[in-house]
């Protein structure tokens, strides 16, 4: 059995080291970026869990985060 390694090149800017936990998910602003989404389910006792947290990027090189949780019930 024979292993190859593969090579790679990073060309994007780099996440910071921060403590705001939505910087540790989505990268920062940077040209032609628009919007980022991340969804999460999650087993809960009354049901499941659907967390979705999106990042809009401003024409400014600024962003906003917003974040919706909602249950899904078991006995539906």
């Amino acid at each position: 059995m024979t292993l190859t390694k593969t090579k790679g090149e990073f060309k994007k800017s780099a996440r910071i080291v921060s403590d705001y936990e939505n910087d540790l998910i989505f990268e920062q602003p940077r040209d032609g970026l628009v919007q980022q989404t991340l969804i999460t389910y999650e087993n809960v006792g009354n049901g499941m869990k659907k967390t979705e947290i999106t990042r809009k990027f401003t024409s400014t090189g600024d962003y906003n985060d917003h974040s919706m949780v909602s249950i899904l019930p078991n006995n539906l």
